[in-house]
């Protein structure tokens, strides 16, 4: 088994995670642990770690590197072992994160005045991401219902129709409400899509990150129904290796990829690749074992929230390793709340308008993280609570 319960220190390596402060300017003490940013508080899967050594002895020079056809098996048989879809090596494309592929998207394929189209609450980059070619964000609001979110498909296939919008930039799994699309309304979103000629820039970074019980439908599953398709993909969020900064886009249209490559000439750390080939060729266990973890973590904080916050409400948790909660029952605004949450109860975790206006009030908690350390840090939150009464 891997090691999930090492309590790692991170704020000496100047992770950005660890770098927060309170709302007064003061540093946390090293004993807290953010909730926060979407990496984990585990240690890399320990073959990764060989990989990257081994790399480091046989690669200097560390010079330009070219993609090994090694590499890109290695992701084309990840994609069928655990997606269950067919991605040729030729389709795939190189890019230093899943955000950096999101705007060159944008500013590909779309023109100044039109429209991109988001179901928020969602990741804040996104928003970025839709304004990057002076063109305009589309939000269309989730619905909020049986403690689940369901997209509002009625104004969906009404800004599908506007003849301005162009683009729709899907999160799959759902970050930050956890919610892994069924087939069905991915096959909703497929249809409105190719019936008014919307590409589809489909972010599945997390979509590894599946909680049990639940089936995640790669977007690729709809190829044959419509291929005007933008698949972002990394190993960053699965195993750990976000500041390694490579992501792997899959676009099988030709014409499309054609037009998204350009005529620019990416170079990825060499050191990144060796860490995404071990990763898909070695980590089935691991992500089984870290997403158990996850499970184990969820349980609690949703047994927790119970307990001590029975007015709080959250998200069923499908996929990802984010828990979103409401807290609105227990605090008059968002800024009262993260000011209790940062200063007092030192309970570092996102702030829910970042995410987009529907998203005040709420707070997302990352759960990938030793389990012992998740029940301090709860217990701390509720201690504060109980001081301030």
């Amino acid at each position: 088994m891997y090691d999930f319960e090492s309590k790692l220190n991170r704020k000496k390596t100047f992770a950005s995670k660890w770098m927060v402060r309170n709302t007064k300017n003061e540093e946390y003490p090293e004993d807290i642990i953010p909730l926060s940013v979407a990496d984990m508080e585990f240690k890399v899967m320990d073959e990764i770690k060989v990989a990257l050594h081994k790399a480091v002895d046989e690669m200097d020079p560390y010079g330009y590197q070219a993609v090994s056809d090694a590499y890109l098996q290695s992701i084309v048989s990840w994609m069928k072992r655990h997606h269950h879809v067919h991605v040729d090596k030729d389709w795939i494309v190189l890019s230093h994160g899943v955000v950096e592929a999101l705007v060159r998207s944008v500013k590909t394929f779309t023109e100044e005045g039109d429209g991109v189209i988001i179901f928020t609450p969602v990741y804040p980059p996104f928003f970025k991401a839709a304004r990057s070619n002076k063109t305009s964000v589309v939000e269309c609001p989730m619905i909020l219902k049986d403690q689940h979110y369901e997209i509002d498909f009625a104004l969906f296939e009404k800004q599908a129709k506007e003849k301005n919008n162009k683009v729709l930039i899907l999160c799959s799994p759902h970050n930050p409400v956890g919610k892994v699309f069924t087939q069905e309304e991915l096959a909703h979103i497929v249809a409105i899509c190719k019936a008014n000629d919307i590409l589809i820039v489909a972010d599945e970074i997390h979509h590894d990150c599946i909680m049990e019980g639940y089936v995640h439908t790669n977007i690729l599953k709809f190829l044959n129904t419509y291929d005007q398709i933008i698949l972002c993909t990394a190993a960053s969020k699965s195993f750990n290796l976000a500041g390694l900064q490579t992501s792997n886009i899959i676009i099988p249209n030709e014409k499309l990829r054609t037009a998204y490559i350009g005529e620019d000439h990416v170079s990825i750390n060499p050191l990144s690749m060796a860490a995404t080939e071990c990763a898909y060729r070695c980590g089935d266990r691991w992500i089984r074992e870290m997403m158990h973890v996850v499970g184990i973590n969820y349980k609690k904080a949703s047994d927790f929230f119970a307990s001590c916050f029975p007015k709080a409400w959250h998200s069923e948790l499908q996929g990802t390793y984010l828990m979103w909660v409401d807290m609105r029952a227990y605090f008059e605004n968002e800024e009262e709340m993260f000011s209790f949450l940062y200063d007092d109860a030192c309970f570092i975790v996102n702030k829910g308008s970042t995410f987009g206006k529907n998203g005040e009030g709420f707070m997302r908690i990352n759960l990938a993280l030793p389990t012992k350390q998740l029940e301090i840090a709860l217990h701390r939150l509720f201690d504060a609570y109980k001081k301030r009464q």
